[in-house]
């Protein structure tokens, strides 16, 4: 075989392998949805996995976490959201997670949706939200959110290694 063939198939092969270890690299993204009035309130998430880390229990108190990877969590309702007496006005925010104390969690509401989830800019924050705290017994790997319909509303879930946080709303 011709010395330029063999170095051809070569560079293919090492170019096709860099791409997919950027593509595995990026992880998965994740979608929750809960049919809301005539449309969906959905939540766009990267999904990380533990990969034998313990990683919200290093979120600082008074710090803020990008409840994801890769691009910003974003929420989008297309109706108002009751999160006990903290209106959110039908549209779309990124979603952060703030750690008030070693016990209390707050869920973030913020103006600023497309950028990058590391970029966030608290002075574009319209709300905060407490949310329910509970120890799991058997770790969750991948991160993940949920919204699960309830009479009235639903619930905001957030699970990920022995953390589950949760927040209640009303349609």
């Amino acid at each position: 075989m011709d010395h330029r063939i063999r170095q051809s198939i070569v560079v293919c092969v090492l170019m096709c392998g860099i791409l997919t270890i950027g593509a595995l690299a990026q992880g998965s993204r994740g979608k929750a949805e809960m049919k809301a009035g005539t449309g969906m309130i959905t939540v766009d998430y990267g999904q990380p996995a533990l990969k034998g880390r313990d990683m919200l229990s290093k979120l600082a108190v008074g710090q803020s976490w990008r409840m994801g990877s890769n691009q910003a969590t974003t929420l989008t309702t297309p109706v108002d959201l009751m999160f006990g007496s903290t209106r959110i006005a039908k549209g779309s925010y990124s979603l952060f997670l703030k750690r008030e104390s070693a016990e209390v969690y707050q869920l973030i509401f913020n103006s600023q949706t497309g950028q990058w989830g590391t970029q966030h800019d608290a002075s574009m924050d319209i709300a905060a939200v407490p949310m329910t705290k509970e120890t799991l017994t058997s770790p969750v790997e991948v991160l993940t959110i949920e919204l699960k319909p309830a009479a009235g509303g639903g619930t905001f879930i957030l699970s990920w290694g022995t953390l589950r946080c949760s927040a209640d709303f009303k349609l």
